[in-house]
């Protein structure tokens, strides 16, 4: 392969580091939400040109984890009742599909997968090894669904639903509460699905779902440019 040919790899794979080095920072909270993000800070912190960390704001866009002004700028999203208000009307259409396609198809390995996600998630020892296996479990749902196209819609808003898991569970500090209804309301939902009744799964779903709203986090003021830029 020429050389050239090959040049444009490098630059796509600096951008998908910064995107993902961004991506953690923001979801761990240490870019503040509704923060600006600027190009020649990124740049110069990870020691790299505009131009990927350019192309790494994009795609956090698409992610949905920022947003540009009208000015141009980059801002972290906030998490605001309204966001989570969206996603919880898209998860319970989307997951509560995947929910009943998932009962009515062969169980016995996705339940078992589900066993042991829900196992590591009691032993988990951080927020962030807790939202991360939170997030894992719905996915191993949705793509024992067997249908692409709703797979490819989920994962739209999989960046949003692990930012705004890692703000509920850094908020409660890790209690017992929240981790306990992500144990059990997860068991209920495994033993719903791995009964191939889809309605009752679909039902489980939504309601797991749903019970989240007791922990939504509280919306916070954007704060200036430099702290985000940090």
């Amino acid at each position: 392969m020429p050389a050239d040919a090959a040049a444009p790899l490098t630059r796509t794979s600096l951008a998908e580091q910064v995107r993902e080095r961004l991506r953690e920072a923001i979801v761990c909270g240490e870019l503040p939400q509704g923060g600006l993000i600027t190009e020649p800070v990124v740049a110069a912190r990870y020691a790299v040109s505009r131009a990927p960390v350019r192309e790494a704001l994009l795609a956090l866009e698409r992610d949905g984890l920022v947003t540009f002004d009208a000015r141009g700028r980059a801002r972290v999203l906030e998490l605001t009742p309204r966001v989570f208000e969206e996603l919880v009307a898209v998860r319970v259409s989307l997951e509560g599909l995947a929910a009943r396609l998932a009962a009515a198809g062969d169980t016995a390995d996705l339940a078992a997968a589900l066993e042991e996600n829900i196992r590591r998630q009691g032993d988990a020892g951080t927020y962030r090894d807790l939202t991360r296996l939170d997030v894992a479990f719905h996915e191993l749902v949705v793509r024992a669904a067997r249908n692409d196209r709703l797979l490819a819609a989920w994962l739209t808003v999989r960046c949003v639903l692990d930012f705004w898991l890692t703000a509920a569970f850094r908020d409660a500090e890790m209690s017992v509460a929240p981790r306990t209804l992500a144990v059990d309301s997860h068991r209920r939902l495994l033993r719903a699905v791995a009964s191939g009744d889809p309605d009752r799964a679909e039902r489980a779903a939504v309601a797991h779902i749903t019970r989240w709203r007791s922990y939504l986090p509280a919306a916070r003021p954007a704060p200036a440019a430099h702290e985000a830029a940090r």
